[in-house]
């Protein structure tokens, strides 16, 4: 394609694209509009004097040390979503080496219920799914020494006074 072509091809796309870029860009306005609107906090629960909030900051943070706590954990990330007043999580990890998904997810998941309504208040606390991301390798330790390197002679052996061994008949006795 050379540079003409591309020109015209450039100019058409404009062409019909042109009519609906008011349409286009009231659109990204109402997305961006919306998006500012989302709460930054969830209702942990309300009485006759007003709703207790509590941050999303401070569920991702509770999340994060939850985290660090299981040592076969890595890299945690929190997505919150409030559908009516039911709060549900995703919580997406890297899971390590040597690591079984479901001692972690059952771990993790007791704790956060608790942490969420024990401590943060949060009285309806619905799905906490958990998704592995990753798995964070160990060192591989080879299985056994290469050929070459077997091949080499072992290192002699001491003796000591107590130790028995046959000498060859030609050789000569210690003394």
């Amino acid at each position: 394609m050379d540079f003409n072509t591309f020109v015209d091809y450039l100019q058409a796309v404009i062409g019909v694209v042109w009519p609906f870029l008011p349409f286009l860009a009231a659109a990204l306005l109402f997305f961006v509009f919306i998006r500012a609107l989302k709460p930054k906090s969830v209702v942990a629960y309300s009485t006759d004097q007003g709703r207790v909030m509590v941050s999303k900051g401070a569920i991702v943070e509770l999340v994060q040390t939850s985290c660090e706590q299981i040592g076969d954990v890595f890299k945690p990330s929190v997505k919150i979503r409030t559908k009516g007043h039911t709060t549900h999580f995703e919580i997406r990890i890297k899971l390590a080496s040597g690591g079984r998904m479901r001692d972690v997810e059952q771990t993790l998941q007791e704790h956060l219920r608790t942490a969420l309504t024990e401590n943060l208040g949060i009285e309806r606390v619905g799905r906490i799914d958990i998704i592995a991301t990753g798995f964070k390798s160990g060192k591989i330790q080879p299985a056994r020494p290469r050929a070459s390197e077997s091949e080499t002679e072992p290192p002699p052996k001491v003796l000591g006074e107590d130790d028995e061994f046959d000498l060859d008949p030609d050789e000569k006795r210690p003394n």
